[in-house]
């Protein structure tokens, strides 16, 4: 099992209209992370702030098969006027996988 953390934040004026979106993330969007080895994530805010924590079996595989999926597609196309990365994978897309300091 992989902890994975990432960070990036809302455009100005776009964090409320961001949280509202989450409130009822799309069941095939969770069937994709679901299925794809994904047990936990969860995902935080502060002002225009966002990091997300993930618990997964596989992250290189479960990213792969997310971009793969339509309703991913869907999804980033919809969340991506929102939002923006302060750095991106290149290979992947997804943030930057954030070093992890300290576990408990």
């Amino acid at each position: 099992m992989q902890r994975v953390g990432h960070a990036w934040r809302t455009k100005p004026g776009k964090a409320e209209e961001y949280r509202r979106f989450h409130a009822a993330v799309w069941p095939e969007v969770e069937r994709v992370l679901r299925d794809n080895g994904v047990r936990t994530y969860v995902i935080y805010q502060y002002g225009d702030i966002v990091f997300s924590y993930l618990e997964v079996d596989d992250y290189e595989r479960m990213a792969a098969a997310f971009n793969a999926s339509p309703a991913a597609q869907r999804w980033e196309r919809a969340v991506g006027d929102m939002i923006e990365y302060v750095d991106a994978d290149p290979e992947t897309g997804w943030p930057v996988v954030l070093p992890e300091v300290w576990a408990l």
